[in-house]
């Protein structure tokens, strides 16, 4: 049985042999269907479909790759979070908002709020925006939705309109110069993903509007995608401390406007 598969049954999908998934991701490659057109990426997706408790399959309807880097389809997320007992009340969805609120027993409730104000702060430059605005929309409140008050069900992946946002974002400012004498000692070659994972945490915590922390997430993307894939509980811990910061100062920012 080495080269058996080993999975935590989630579903009623059957255990295939690595073998057997392999033909499965070359099929699908050969085909280039849903935008996987690299085997190595395709096995990525239907070893994660299986591990899930779904047919390999599933990984062609449920996921998609952009610019190399798997992703979650937004109905995707949404099905996986009902069905795990989670509820949406839709209060607007037009071209011009997204307002929804996410509520689950697990994590509690949110209302996440994706107007123009919100694309225009994030710099999201995509000609879908404005091609396809409320579908856009959807998505993005959808998964910071999802990922808030129930993160099991993003399966620690982004939406494909995020990750293309991200590859558009505009390119993070220099770092300033150092001025003390501490700053000029070379940082280490190597740094462990713990470390990596608490400087993150620090820096998300340190900032200061809904702005700065749209421009962590869009110069971490990349990062973020390999934490997910090589330590899971990592990213997790990350991506929500991240949604925890975006409903405080969402919170914040309500009371101001209150007053």
């Amino acid at each position: 049985m080495a080269n058996e598969v080993a999975v935590i049954e989630r579903g009623h999908a059957q255990v295939m042999s690595l073998e057997q998934v392999e033909r499965v991701a070359n099929a699908m490659a050969r085909s280039a269907a849903f935008g996987v057109k690299d085997p190595h990426t395709a096995l990525i997706l239907c070893l994660l479909a299986q591990d899930e408790g779904r047919s390999a399959v599933a990984a062609a309807r449920d996921y998609h790759v952009i610019n190399g880097t798997p992703t979650k389809k937004a109905d995707a997320m949404l099905r996986d979070f009902l069905a795990s007992g989670g509820r949406v009340e839709w209060h607007h969805l037009t071209d011009e908002v997204a307002d929804a609120t996410f509520s689950h027993p697990a994590g509690g409730s949110v209302r996440i709020v994706w107007d123009e104000q919100r694309v225009e702060q994030a710099q999201l430059k995509n000609p879908m925006h404005t091609k396809f605005p409320r579908q856009m929309k959807r998505s993005r409140c959808v998964s910071e939705g999802v990922r808030t008050v129930y993160p099991g069900a993003t399966s620690g992946l982004y939406v494909p309109e995020e990750v293309a946002d991200f590859a558009d974002a505009p390119a993070a400012p220099p770092a300033p110069q150092p001025k003390r004498a501490a700053d000029l000692k070379p940082s280490p070659r190597s740094t462990t993903p713990e470390t990596w994972a608490e400087e993150q945490l620090d820096r998300i915590a340190d900032a200061q509007t809904a702005e700065e922390l749209d421009a962590w997430e869009a110069g971490a993307a990349k990062a973020m995608a390999k934490l997910c894939k090589a330590h899971p509980e990592l990213h997790g811990e990350v991506s929500a401390a991240l949604a925890a910061r975006r409903e405080t100062l969402a919170a914040g920012a309500a009371e101001g406007a209150g007053e």
